[in-house]
């Protein structure tokens, strides 16, 4: 019903020829174009779409504090207590979407999209200077070229590690540019019980974590066929197995800790993770224990390469009713006055700039005294691409997981069924 409407509706009229603002109008309508825009007064309304920004403080943060200091004619309004399909078939079109690049298809398919190539072009913004893999993942979205978002900030991966724990067992604190394997070994020194409490050495997160960052797509998009079974599938859930056949790992049919017994239990040593969203734990920590970071674990037979690319993008739709302003707010995030100042904050910088990395949270001296730089000695991984069915599919690789640790499942016999689970979904997908 949501496919008909869009069709039928507003929100794809002019989508496929929409190029953001005009590069053509004459001069002096350019300039009275400018001149209402600084001077009248005008609210954007934002739809947050897995982009992180859920409070008045993140819209302050990321929108109010560099816009308003050049147009402080423009606020914004954070759009909550709807759905997005809900705001599409009430024609409650946003006039600004930040997303991820992992849900941008979304948008995409529901014609929320426009084409920023023009943008670019017109306001010459520099590409080079965006983080390379952001720009490349963009362009696998855009069949015939088009760039339908702008990124504004980056996220990495990195492993952080509690120092107390380490300490406890005498065991050397891991260093930057470490293999999996090499983490594992550490790991086998530090899951043990002692005192009556069982500590973990690792906590790996979930299976496509793994297979993300080996840059592996579900499904071959040629022949619309599941390939979880596959090569790369069967060396990523072998790494796994080593993790978790370690003694003291599994307790009871207990085998993710996640990130609550790394900060409140103290019982997890290491936890790959992503910065974003350490960053925003790290009052939780206080003084109650020592830690550090070090660069995301690599693969044997890819080295310097960390967590697949994660960033957040702006998405400008169509029919926004404030278009043209919305696209000047997208052009001043993008600038280095405004990229410098959230920098310093929490969010890391889209551009590849080696003093801004170093920078990063300085205004809240978050990581302060520590190994910071660590995060950048490895480059993120290549995207993955199979936006059809990743969600899903995802979900069967967590329950191969699950199947091989708890039920001691062999690896080859976990990933058969999960590829025929994922081929029933692509089925199914396609009778739909």
């Amino acid at each position: 019903m949501l496919s008909a409407m869009l069709v039928s509706g507003a929100v794809l009229s002019g989508c496929s020829q929409d190029k953001g603002p005009s590069a053509s109008a004459p001069k002096e309508e350019k300039k009275a174009e400018v001149d209402t825009l600084t001077k009248e007064p005008v609210t954007l309304k934002i739809f947050n779409y897995n982009a992180g920004i859920i409070s008045q403080k993140d819209v302050d943060e990321i929108f109010n504090a560099p816009i308003q200091k050049k147009y402080p004619n423009i606020s914004f309004e954070l759009i909550t207590g709807k759905t997005l399909d809900q705001l599409v078939a009430a024609g409650e079109i946003p006039d600004l979407i930040p997303t991820s690049n992992f849900y941008l298809n979304g948008l995409v398919d529901l014609g929320l999209t426009s084409d920023m190539n023009d943008f670019v072009k017109k306001e010459n913004i520099d590409l080079n200077r965006f983080e390379p893999e952001a720009i490349n993942a963009m362009k696998l979205f855009g069949k015939n070229g088009e760039l339908y978002g702008m990124p504004y900030t980056m996220n990495y991966g990195v492993m952080a590690y509690n120092k107390d724990i380490f300490d406890k067992f005498g065991v050397p604190y891991p260093t930057d540019g470490m293999t999996w394997s090499q983490v594992i070994e550490l790991s086998k020194k530090l899951t043990r019980m002692q005192d009556g409490v069982q500590y973990i050495g690792l906590d790996p997160g979930d299976a496509n974590a793994l297979t993300r960052a080996y840059s592996l797509p579900v499904v071959d998009e040629k022949q619309e066929k599941s390939i979880v079974s596959s090569e790369g599938y069967q060396k990523v859930f072998t790494l796994l197995k080593r993790i978790y056949d370690i003694p003291g790992m599994v307790t009871d049919k207990k085998y993710t800790y996640g990130i609550n017994s790394y900060i409140k239990d103290q019982k997890v040593a290491m936890i790959p993770y992503w910065i974003a969203a350490y960053t925003s734990r790290i009052p939780l920590i206080g003084q109650s224990f020592q830690w550090d970071l070090v660069s995301y674990p690599t693969f044997d037979d890819r080295p310097g390469v960390g967590r697949e690319i994660d960033f957040h993008l702006l998405v400008v739709p169509p029919t926004s009713k404030n278009k043209d302003v919305a696209y000047r707010v997208v052009k001043t995030l993008v600038s280095e006055e405004a990229q410098i100042a959230m920098n310093k904050g929490t969010r890391l910088t889209i551009f590849q700039d080696a003093q801004m990395r170093k920078d990063f949270a300085s205004d809240s001296k978050l990581y302060e005294g520590k190994n910071l730089s660590g995060m950048f000695k490895v480059k993120p991984a290549p995207v993955a691409y199979s936006p059809k069915y990743e969600l899903d599919i995802y979900a069967v690789l967590r329950d191969a997981l699950k199947n091989m640790v708890v039920n001691s499942v062999d690896v080859n016999t976990a990933l058969r069924v999960a590829d025929e689970k994922a081929n029933k979904i692509i089925s199914e997908s396609k009778l739909k």
